[in-house]
């Protein structure tokens, strides 16, 4: 039986009988893989609290089977990225995370670079993502998961007729065809929405952004709010469901930007007493 030792993100457990766990994995070298944690839940030398989600650990263990389970002997915790779950704004964008990388990427096939993604993901979040572009960098990060896992949208062509996109009229995303669509061809794809040219233009040059400026860029309510709904909408098509974690962060962030449409109403109010 071949032995295994990699490092992964714990994404999920389940209890299994009185002592083992059922434990869902992202590992360096394998990709997304379901294990068993034999003893995991009495054995603190073997397990020192290391199997809670979002962790990095190191994992040993063998295959018995290439199709069955993973057996886990051993787990040392090499990152908990405690920080993350001290907001819940911060908590729920992880658990976003996993559920993508849960859904979308094949079983048993490895890729470093979402890895390294992963990673850097949750050391943003466990900073307590105090930054004033917050929602800006969760796009960026979804566009590149997205690309990652291979469903990087098309957005330099109709992909309906193959012809150049207008200049001037609407331009329309359509996740079945994994891009945009023009507005003649708009008709043929009924989930397609209109997307403006900004949000386009942006897109396009996501890939090529250097972190300092991702920490420096922020988008516009406008881009923001394409950039999301084309986000996902094209993981939803991929994956064929919705996402529960994205319903939960959704419900809480809406409270915020009530609260900051409020302050926004509040500073015109004043901006205009002070013009009267």
């Amino acid at each position: 039986m071949p032995r295994v030792k990699d490092q992964a993100f714990i994404i999920s457990k389940t209890d299994f009988g009185e002592s083992d766990l059922i434990i869902t994995l992202f590992s360096l070298s394998r990709g997304r893989v379901s294990a068993i944690g034999k003893g995991a839940k009495r054995s603190r030398r073997r397990f020192p609290g290391s199997l809670e989600i979002f962790s990095r650990v190191a994992f040993s263990g063998f295959i018995k089977h290439p199709l069955a389970l993973t057996r886990i002997d051993e787990c040392l915790l090499l990152e908990p990225y405690l920080g993350l779950q001290e907001s819940l704004r911060c908590f729920y964008s992880g658990c976003y995370f996993l559920e993508i990388v849960n859904r979308c990427s094949p079983e048993r096939q490895a890729n470093p670079e979402l890895f390294k993604l992963l990673d850097e993901i949750f050391a943003f979040l466990a900073g307590g993502g105090r930054q004033s572009n917050f929602n800006c960098r969760i796009r960026l990060f979804e566009l590149q998961m997205i690309a990652l896992m291979g469903f990087k949208p098309r957005l330099d062509l109709c992909l309906d007729c193959h012809g150049e996109l207008p200049q001037r009229n609407g331009l329309f995303f359509s996740p079945r065809a994994g891009g945009l669509v023009c507005d003649r061809c708009q008709v043929r794809h009924p989930a397609a929405f209109r997307v403006s040219r900004g949000t386009v233009s942006l897109l396009n040059q996501a890939h090529r952004l250097d972190c300092d400026l991702r920490e420096k860029l922020n988008f516009t309510p406008r881009v923001e709010q394409e950039s999301a709904q084309l986000c996902r909408a094209l993981l939803r098509w991929h994956s064929g469901c919705d996402f529960k974690s994205l319903k939960i962060m959704e419900s809480h962030d809406r409270p915020r930007r009530g609260l900051d449409r409020q302050r926004e109403w509040n500073l015109g109010d004043e901006a205009g007493a002070r013009n009267r």
